[in-house]
């Protein structure tokens, strides 16, 4: 049985004990089994030992009436056999009565109950156990596989014994009796253990099933589905704490949903591209930002220096080394990229951190303040060494009249330098500052741009620049006239310097259903397509090619005094065809808002 138990299949082996159902029920016949195995080593043997000692102390206490009822039938006159046989039916015994010689120690048989069996002295031991104790001597012996209960008596003063013998047939077929109940009894009891064990085990295993489904459901990340706890004991509170972890799971789960999505929102929002980075320096995770700012797709798994340029990876590769934060700035195509490069403080798979961010216009800022300083200082330095020559020159007194008239004319026009300079300066910190004071009112734009435009006819004339005017006789509008009246003149002295001699610069008013326009239209060269995102940014002169003299503020701070007006300051051009300017100023207080 054991070798056809070793060659089942390993599976079928584990499948059969991998089962809590299979175990308990296993239990349950093993510790039957258990039971009815002690219980028949128990009873068995201590019946049979009973029941045997039992035996030899009955012939211990009657083998010695024996022996006297024997005694007494001889010295009656009766024959020994007959005697013996009388007792023989009596008690069931067989009685053989032996004659010892005590100098050969040889036994003779000189009487028996049951004289036609053969019997052998030899066989039972007790005979000279009681010759050589002279006393009653009880044992056991087995003869041709039958046990006998033996008593041997001794007569005095004869080297006589009395033998007694009794098998012990009828005391076995009790024990095999015992033994067989006893086994039934085991058998029912394992059947019945075996059915209790089924069915209790079948209940438990039917509850851990469903602490088991809640469990499968929890990892495929259902936590919908509770388990019943059913009565109050182990399992039942089992299940009632699995109940509680789920909730607790399903919040945890749920506020780690939310935080993500916290954190997916602030990542994929952001103007900066975020890219984080492994300890080996691979990408990880990118915002969509990145990949905006690079130009290229930034996959996870890519390593970092295939996807950043030159200089930042280089950055990287320092800050790895000596572990110190770093920011860098460089060109990366049409843009400048400032890269800021983080060490993550905790332990976590992202270690490092590279933000970017689009630095275009602040670098093209700063580069205009740098050229506006040095426009700026040369606007101051040459009208201060004019006005310094003239006035050592007028100092000296050696000038003739038309010559100090000239003098004084050129002197005159630095300072207007000087002014609009110190002006401009001062209108774009009030701006910045948000200290512009606006005086708005009912203003006619017809004759205030008439007004205007008459300022520039003479400089224009002399370059044979003619200023046209088209305007209704009439056109209310609600703003600050001496704004409005610097918008336009920084409109017509750009129309007027940029147009060509023999050229013509046309100023139309226009009347519409909520706003009042007017337009500056040159015949210059034109703004190029890529500057005029950037006409009316502070400090920017135009390309080199067109560079425009003075300082770059004049079109900013005129299209941010339109703004706080209300209105709109905007700018068309084609290349060799001049630009036209178009502001748009409110008729009425209501939609100048």
């Amino acid at each position: 049985m054991w070798r056809r138990l070793k060659h089942w299949p390993r599976a079928s082996v584990d499948a059969a004990l991998g089962s809590v159902k299979n175990w308990l029920t296993l239990l349950f016949v093993g510790v039957t089994l258990l039971g009815v195995a002690l219980s028949y080593a128990y009873v068995v043997p201590s019946l049979e030992n009973r029941l045997v000692q039992k035996k030899l102390n009955d012939l211990r206490a009657n083998s010695p009436k024996v022996a006297t009822t024997i005694i007494n039938s001889v010295s009656t006159g009766q024959r020994l056999d007959f005697a013996a046989q009388a007792i023989d039916n009596l008690i069931g015994a067989r009685i053989a009565i032996f004659g010892v010689d005590t100098s050969t120690g040889q036994s003779t048989k000189i009487g028996d109950s049951r004289n036609g069996q053969p019997i052998d002295p030899d066989n039972y031991p007790v005979i000279r156990e009681a010759l050589r104790s002279g006393d009653t001597a009880v044992g056991q012996t087995t003869i041709s596989g039958t046990r006998y209960a033996t008593a041997a008596v001794p007569i005095a003063p004869y080297s006589d014994v009395v033998l007694v013998t009794a098998p012990l047939t009828d005391l076995q077929h009790a024990v095999e009796s015992v033994q067989r109940q006893i086994l039934r009894a085991g058998g029912l009891a394992l059947v019945a253990s075996l059915l209790a064990g089924y069915l209790a085990s079948y209940f438990i295993a039917r509850r851990l099933k469903r602490i088991e489904r809640g469990a499968v459901s929890i990892a495929g990340g259902d936590f919908s589905r509770p388990v019943l706890p059913g009565p109050p004991d182990e399992i039942g509170q089992l299940g009632g704490t699995f109940n509680m972890m789920g909730s607790r799971l399903r919040e945890a789960f749920s506020q780690i949903a939310h935080e993500k999505e916290n954190v997916e929102v602030l990542l994929y929002d952001l103007d900066e591209g975020v890219i984080g980075v492994t300890a080996d320096g691979d990408v990880l995770v990118a915002n969509p930002a990145a990949a905006t700012l690079l130009g290229a797709e930034v996959k996870p798994g890519t390593g970092l220096a295939d996807v950043l340029p030159p200089d930042i990876a280089q950055s990287f590769a320092e800050t790895q080394v000596d572990g110190e934060d770093r920011t860098v700035v460089v060109e990366h195509g049409p843009r400048s990229l400032e890269a800021s490069i983080y060490r993550v403080a905790h332990e976590a798979e992202v270690r490092d951190l590279v933000v970017l961010r689009d630095v275009t216009e602040q670098v093209r800022l700063d580069q205009a303040r740098r050229d506006f300083i040095a426009t700026a200082s040369h606007e101051l330095k040459t009208p201060l060494f004019s006005l310094s020559g003239f006035m050592e020159l007028l100092d000296e007194g050696d000038l003739d009249a038309p010559t100090e008239r000239e003098f004084l004319d050129l002197m005159r026009q630095q300072v207007d330098r000087l002014t609009e300079l110190s002006l401009s300066l001062l209108d774009l910190s009030q701006v910045d500052s948000g200290a512009v004071r606006l005086e708005p009112g009912d203003v006619d734009l017809s004759v205030l741009t008439r007004a205007v435009a008459s300022e520039f006819r003479p400089g224009a004339e002399a370059r044979e620049v003619s200023v046209d005017v088209a305007a209704p006789d009439e056109l209310p509008a609600f703003c600050d006239e001496r704004r409005v009246a610097q918008v336009l003149r920084a409109l017509l002295d750009n129309a007027v310097k940029f147009s060509p001699e023999g050229g013509r610069v046309e100023v139309r008013v226009e009347d519409g259903r909520d706003d009042a326009t007017i337009s500056v239209t040159d015949q210059g060269p034109g703004i190029p397509r890529n500057e005029l995102t950037r006409i009316f940014e502070r400090f920017f002169r135009g390309s080199d090619g067109i560079r425009a003299s003075g300082t770059g503020l004049g079109l900013s701070i005129a299209r941010d005094m339109v703004e706080l007006m209300g209105g709109d300051l905007a700018v068309t051009s084609e290349p060799g065809q001049g630009a036209c300017f178009r502001v748009a100023i409110p008729k009425s207080q209501d939609e100048a808002g």
